[in-house]
């Protein structure tokens, strides 16, 4: 009998699953990336907006990029281009006087994540930037 039991306990550890269906976790979700102003000077801001959910309510990480004409606030000096694992959903940027071009473009990228295996999902926006006049 003892022999039995033991058996049954053991085929019911072995067959046993905490979780037999893992739920599959969904990728983030991006509704819109908006930039305020679009066009910009040398020496003004812009707040840069990313309008994301997760459809399996995960909380959302947010990595920023920008193409090296811009600074990213709260990136670290030596890569102020980058700002990575922030919970905000905003940046704010700020134009770096590169060149002497009167109409240059510049763009900012977002990418959502929600930490937990599942993809990520990324848009860019671009903005006008404006140098002052004579310069």
């Amino acid at each position: 009998m003892k022999i039995v039991l033991i058996t049954i306990a053991l085929l019911n550890i072995i067959s046993c699953d905490d979780n037999p269906v893992k739920p599959k976790n969904r990728n983030p979700v991006i509704i819109s990336l908006t930039v305020f102003p679009d066009v910009i000077g040398p020496q003004d801001s812009a707040i840069v907006i990313c309008n994301a959910f997760d459809p399996d309510g995960d909380t959302l990480v947010y990595d920023w990029y920008s193409d090296g004409k811009s600074r990213i606030k709260g990136a670290p000096t030596y890569l102020d281009w980058i700002l990575s694992n922030t919970f905000e959903n905003w940046c704010i940027i700020f134009p770096k006087n590169l060149n002497n071009k009167p109409i240059d473009t510049l763009w900012i990228e977002c990418q959502a994540r929600d930490g937990k295996g599942g993809g990520s999902i990324s848009e860019q926006i671009t903005l006008i930037l404006k140098q002052n006049e004579g310069g």
